[in-house]
């Protein structure tokens, strides 16, 4: 287990995100729907919106990201969307305000991902994470980083001798502690995070 790649990877992806979504938000606001630079498309599904979204369309950004889904009054991503960034990064689920709020999936182009719990663009609160060499940790997220409980799961399905489940802080192993119960919510809430990019957006 090398803490450095997982603490780099997932506590850098929640700033990259706030930081892109309100870069594209202000961008969005000077240009209106219909801006010089970017696309803007209805989608198929008017009046059928998640709670505080008032409109379902597309929007292709100077980057070359590009957002599909909800928008509230003000223009920000609002509801069920999925954003495409220009990096190759993909988002798919629920965001509030224009950062990922709730449930939802993230890939990186070289092929972490992390499905489950997000807060004001951060992971936060329980969810799976799997390294890009197939490594995984199922469990509880705090501002981004691996804080909680959780269980550590190698490319080989093995969780180490002895058992790296217990207590992590700021990506790193503290203490050994059994938490199944904290395995099984981070599945449950991956599972719910993978049937929002099943949405017809």
């Amino acid at each position: 287990f090398a803490p450095n790649r997982i603490s780099i990877k997932v506590s850098s992806v929640g700033v990259t995100t706030a930081r892109i979504e309100n870069q594209h938000q202000q961008q969005y606001h000077q240009q209106g729907l219909h801006g010089q630079h970017g696309h803007h498309q209805q989608g198929p599904n008017q009046g059928q919106y998640s709670a505080g979204a008032v409109k379902v369309g597309g929007w292709r950004y100077e980057d070359a990201s590009r957002y599909i889904g909800e928008w509230n009054q003000r223009g920000q991503k609002h509801g069920i969307g999925h954003f495409q960034f220009a990096d190759g990064t993909r988002y798919d689920g629920q965001l509030q305000e224009g950062l990922s709020q709730g449930v939802g999936c993230l890939w990186f182009p070289d092929g972490a991902k992390y499905e489950g719990e997000f807060h004001q663009g951060w992971f936060h609160g329980n969810g799976i994470f799997w390294r890009a060499d197939g490594m995984k940790y199922e469990g509880e997220f705090r501002g981004g980083k691996i804080w909680g409980l959780g269980l550590l799961t190698f490319q080989d399905f093995t969780h180490g001798f002895p058992r790296n489940e217990g207590f992590f802080q700021d990506c790193r192993f503290m203490r050994r502690r059994r938490c199944p119960e904290v395995v099984q919510r981070a599945q449950k809430c991956a599972l719910m995070a993978r049937s929002q990019c099943e949405h017809p957006y």
